[in-house]
């Protein structure tokens, strides 16, 4: 888990180039692609990319179950992991254009019980700095000795959100620990973090009278016709669920985190082209709208130039992007600000391959060139 951590943190990084590209034969995409799988023991990768308002390639390759019967296709359902969160920023901007939610008021005004960093007290907490991971929340690590942050749970039994955070967030709680909270003022630093995005979809949950999952669904899916992506399994066809690997090859069962806004949500190729079309379109998929124009520009200005943070978002000469992965799951998407196009990769396995400056991200991104 220490592995996947420090890679997450520098994954969210954009980063070009790649030092093994002179190695890649890119005339023939699918052959490398499938040779790099062989030799990572990566059980199915799929993968596209979008220009404009239509998927332009898609490539599927190897299986999606414990039996390798099953061929990975568009419609086999991955994890999002940490791409999760940029779900949490849209439906905070669609909170922003009613005017329900100020981002640089304190977080306070909008939960049923008060945050501070107790080592700074005097200062508030913003919806700005948790979207920028400047709240002063930790990650947290597993090394923490945070109890229980990162258990495993089947989906029906897993908490609530405000069930579980205050717990873990507020000094003299039952599972609070010193390390949950950093030692620098809230917008002194940027450290990612679960525990603040999923504090900003209880703030989602508070303001607009709804289970997270449920606005979700009924504010974003919906309207995108993302009608195979939920963060539970009851609405999802099993038949298309992408089986977890352990980084050993061993399959294992679906699983949820109780973070799950930050890291949970499931969907397809198909579905997921639906999502990057709105943002490629100024928030508009078939003539359905999500976001006004100027709340896509705001999510995507650049809050801190030394990391390319955005609102969740982060930018690298000119393209956004997100990364996610853990136990059984790995997940890049970027798109370019101004070629209106993007590309994004699942696998059923963790793997960094898929990540910036490895051979999967590589010819994907290559190929990306092509139109």
């Amino acid at each position: 888990m220490k592995k996947i951590i420090l890679f997450l943190l520098f994954g969210i990084l954009m980063i070009n180039g790649c030092e093994k590209s002179e190695l890649i034969d890119f005339n023939n995409i699918e052959s490398e692609i499938l040779k790099e799988m062989e030799m990572e023991q990566i059980p199915s990768i799929v993968a596209c990319v979008v220009k404009d308002d239509k998927i332009v390639w898609e490539g599927t390759y190897g299986f999606q179950d414990a039996a390798y019967s099953k061929l990975a296709t568009n419609q086999t359902i991955y994890t999002l992991m940490s791409i999760s969160k940029l779900f949490i920023v849209v439906s905070v901007m669609q909170l922003w254009e009613e005017g329900l939610i100020d981002l640089d008021e304190d977080i306070n005004q909008y939960l049923p019980f008060d945050v501070r960093n107790p080592n700074f007290p005097d200062k508030k907490i913003t919806p700005f700095m948790l979207l920028t991971h400047r709240s002063g929340l930790a990650w947290p690590e597993s090394t923490d000795g945070i109890p229980g942050f990162y258990d495993f749970f089947p989906h029906e039994d897993v908490p609530l959100i405000g069930d579980w955070l205050p717990e873990y967030i507020l000094p003299g709680d039952e599972q609070y620990r010193t390390k949950v909270w950093k030692n620098f003022a809230p917008g002194e630093m940027e450290l990612y973090s679960n525990i603040a995005t999923s504090l900003m979809a209880l703030i989602v949950e508070q303001i607009s009278g709804m289970d997270y999952r449920d606005y979700c669904r009924e504010n974003i899916l919906i309207p995108l016709e993302m009608n195979s992506t939920a963060f539970k399994l009851e609405p999802l066809n099993e038949e298309f669920l992408a089986t977890p690997f352990y980084d050993n090859n061993y399959p294992m069962q679906q699983y949820t985190y109780r973070h799950y806004p930050a890291g949970n949500l499931k969907t397809n190729l198909d579905d997921f082209s639906h999502f990057i079309i709105a943002f490629l379109n100024e928030g508009v998929y078939k003539g359905k709208r999500i976001l006004k124009k100027s709340s896509v520009e705001r999510m995507m200005e650049v809050q801190n130039q030394g990391t390319g943070m955005a609102l969740i978002w982060s930018n690298h000469a000119g393209s956004m992007g997100h990364i996610g992965g853990g136990t059984g799951f790995s997940t890049l998407v970027e798109w370019q600000l101004d070629g209106n196009k993007g590309f994004f990769i699942f696998s059923n396995k963790y793997n960094g391959s898929v990540y910036q400056q490895g051979r999967i991200y590589e010819l994907v991104r290559y190929q990306s060139t092509a139109y």
